[in-house]
């Protein structure tokens, strides 16, 4: 396996590398613009590291994780000593911090971006959108984050989920529709590899339909599952719009609708190794335990360990 190596920038200025840890897990999610790291690394005796404030992860000579430090806890027990490091990429600093409750009038995709986004070190030609809309009005509630309030306007003026991307990038389009790999055991079938994997149909995510209250206070207009019923889900939802979405509700039906339908049908695969997949590609899964479809990779977690290293991939269709 690849050496894996960690380096903490401390608060007293100093940094401390370390080498050869029990346990490291780097969790990547497709909405989510924070990845995280959870790793365990022995400790020597004598080594009582300062607090740590940013965090490297290498994998031989490539850099995998870049953030900040959350936690880090420093045990002692009879195996030894051992220092467990929690980290977030620079996208946690988007969740960890509240917006300014505001209505923004005439306001661009790039004026969001530029208000909320690049202030946490996202570059101003980060941003990646077809075109910048403007809204009329938009309104921050009390309460939303960063990455929330950016989250709504995309949504709303695109209809589509903002990510982020390899370098930071920050992304608003459709996910690839071409395959980026297929993963199957089929003898003769070119792919990648699994060691285990399962396929879940879930009929308690779905959302059959959809109430919306209008600014009278009655609940006036209904809105089926624009991705059908064909499993005959029955699931209502009365909804009041978010102060976001309160010039086009429909807006945030939709959003509930869509997030509800990636829990319907899902698999995961485990892979031996590092899997050179993001989250948002696509792939072609091929297992046997149900049609062979394409899928998009929702969340991916590269584990290393003693017992070996593997990728586990969480597929949504």
């Amino acid at each position: 396996m690849e050496k894996i190596a960690m380096t903490l920038g401390l608060a007293d200025g100093g940094s401390l590398e370390l080498t050869g840890p029990f346990s490291a897990l780097l969790t990547r999610t497709l909405e989510s613009p924070a990845q995280s790291l959870e790793a365990v690394f022995p400790l020597e005796r004598g080594t009582a590291p300062s607090p740590a404030v940013t965090v490297t992860l290498s994998r031989g000579n490539r850099r995998i994780f870049a953030g900040w430090c959350d936690q880090q806890t420093a045990r002692e027990d009879g195996d030894g000593r051992t220092l467990e490091i929690q980290a977030r990429s620079r996208g946690g600093l988007l969740l960890d911090n509240e917006a300014l409750p505001q209505t923004y009038y005439n306001v661009s995709t790039r004026d969001i971006f530029r208000e909320h986004l690049v202030p946490y070190g996202f570059s101003p030609s980060a941003l990646e959108i077809p075109r910048d809309y403007t809204a009329g009005v938009f309104t921050v509630a009390k309460g939303m984050s960063h990455w929330e309030v950016f989250y709504a306007f995309c949504v709303r003026m695109y209809a589509l989920s903002p990510r982020v991307t390899t370098g930071e990038r920050v992304v608003v389009a459709e996910l690839p529709a071409a395959p980026a790999a297929r993963i199957t055991n089929r003898p003769g079938r070119e792919g990648l590899r699994y060691l285990s994997a399962e396929d879940t149909v879930r009929r308690a995510s779905v959302i059959s339909e959809i109430i919306l209250r209008d600014k009278k206070g009655n609940y006036s207009r209904s809105l089926g599952n624009p991705w059908g019923n064909p499993w005959r889900v029955v699931r209502r939802r009365y909804v009041i719009p978010g102060a976001e979405y309160a010039t086009v509700p429909t807006a945030d039906a939709w959003e509930r609708f869509r997030q509800a339908q990636h829990g319907a049908r899902t698999a995961e695969a485990l892979l031996p190794g590092w899997a050179e997949l993001s989250p948002g590609d696509r792939v072609t899964l091929e297992t046997g335990l149900g049609p062979a479809k394409d899928m998009t990779v929702w969340q991916s977690r590269w584990e290393w360990s003693d017992r070996g290293e593997y990728t586990r991939l969480i597929l949504a269709e």
